[in-house]
């Protein structure tokens, strides 16, 4: 009986333990200072239609977002481990990002982001 006691308190023990790991999941990007990030693409700048994507992130929540065309659209994200959800109250649109690298985002679509260093 106090075998079987020993065993059920090391497992509660590991139990608690990997709970407390699995919430101390940590972000894949810090945003301290402003970062753009931007789609390097091949079309041309006059292409209003078919424009670059472009990201802007800043410290206090804040992002700005061109999906594509010439209205850069402010809004709000939050970075949930590897993802980065960016949310447009005016267009009613929450924009998904997974974090492949400090400097390189994805969207759902599959278009890529590059991190441009801002002046």
């Amino acid at each position: 009986m106090n075998k079987k006691l020993h065993s059920i308190k090391i497992l509660c023990a590991l139990f608690i333990l990997l709970t407390g790991f699995a919430a101390c999941k940590k972000d894949a990007l810090k945003v301290d200072t402003e970062k753009n990030y931007t789609e390097e693409k091949t079309t041309p700048a006059t292409d209003l239609a078919g424009g670059a994507m472009h990201l802007s992130l800043k410290p206090n929540e804040v992002a700005d977002i061109n999906p594509g065309g010439d209205i850069m659209w402010r809004g709000t994200y939050t970075i949930s481990g590897k993802k980065i959800t960016v949310t447009i109250p005016d267009l009613d649109k929450k924009f998904k990002f997974t974090i492949l690298s400090e400097t390189e985002l994805e969207s759902e679509t599959g278009v890529r982001l590059k991190l441009h260093p801002t002046p």
